[in-house]
């Protein structure tokens, strides 16, 4: 058995009969706007409330865990986009580093509605999982339905709840950056991968500890990356391919994190970033 999957069935086992009694966290669909508008987008979330001292899982977790996903099942003309994932921190379970979320989280996603509704209420239907982990871990599974009116004689109102709360999730989410030069040394699928960051004048002096959230896998949690300052000021991230790297990718697609910010003012703690990799000769 692979590594990766015995680690998880051990952890898997360890919900046993307290499973019914607690799940960790409780996880909901919740909605940006009041009532929908043919034809005009809108934002629902997947609200994650866990318990005391547990964490759930980004959309790579890394070394363990299971990431929260929702499977749509929607009116006909209806589309959902892909979950907008917020920053990750490094979280523990059982000694193994793990990409996830301690706090309360607000996972934003796009709907798109068709231009011709003919009911007067439409449903959303979302199957969700999850898993969340302190000293033990339960995976968990719920049918969520959210029902908004059609408005068809106006702009929808914001959520008096959650649209604002969404709102701010938004816009703290990751966003592509020009501030740090990002290469990669490495070449597809070897192992180790290396990421080159370079500085550009309006860089921070010291970006304080530095990490590199894989988003598609590539990258493994586990062992620690290693991050070394080189003499001409740029910074060498090396990390461990997975052994469960997808294959052929042309480039790195991550989130980038230091704790004292990447910018002078110390104002944008992560950005994300998509190296290509080199051209082999």
């Amino acid at each position: 058995m692979k590594p990766f999957f015995a680690l998880l069935v051990t952890l898997l086992s360890l919900t046993c009969s307290s499973q019914a009694e607690k799940t960790g966290a409780e996880v909901t669909i919740v909605p940006g706007v009041t009532a929908i508008q043919p034809g005009v987008p809108f934002t629902v979330a997947l609200h994650i409330q866990p318990a005391s001292k547990f964490h759930t899982y980004w959309r790579y977790p890394g070394i363990v865990g299971l990431p929260t996903s929702v499977k749509w099942n929607l009116p006909e003309g209806f589309q959902a986009g892909n979950i907008e994932w917020p920053t990750p921190k490094i979280v523990d379970m059982a000694s193994h580093p793990a990409h996830g979320f301690h706090r309360e989280v607000l996972l934003p996603i796009l709907v798109t509605p068709p231009s011709k509704i003919t009911s007067e209420n439409v449903t959303l239907t979302g199957h969700l999982s999850w898993m969340a982990c302190h000293r033990e871990c339960y995976p968990g599974f719920a049918k969520h339905e959210l029902t908004l009116p059609v408005n068809r004689s106006g702009k929808a109102a914001p959520h008096p709840r959650w649209a604002q709360a969404i709102a701010r999730e938004r816009a703290s989410l990751p966003r592509e950056s020009d501030l740090w030069v990002v290469t990669l040394e490495s070449s597809q699928d070897t192992d180790p991968i290396l990421v080159r960051l370079r500085a550009t004048p309006e860089s921070a002096v010291d970006p304080g500890e530095i990490y590199f959230f894989s988003e598609d896998g590539q990258m493994t949690s586990e062992p620690p990356q290693r991050v070394a300052r080189e003499e001409d000021g740029s910074y060498l991230i090396t990390g461990t391919r997975s052994d469960f790297s997808p294959k052929g990718c042309i480039t790195l697609p991550g989130t980038l994190v230091a704790s004292r910010g990447w910018n002078r003012v110390g104002d944008l703690p992560a950005f994300r970033a998509q190296p290509s990799y080199p051209n082999p000769e």
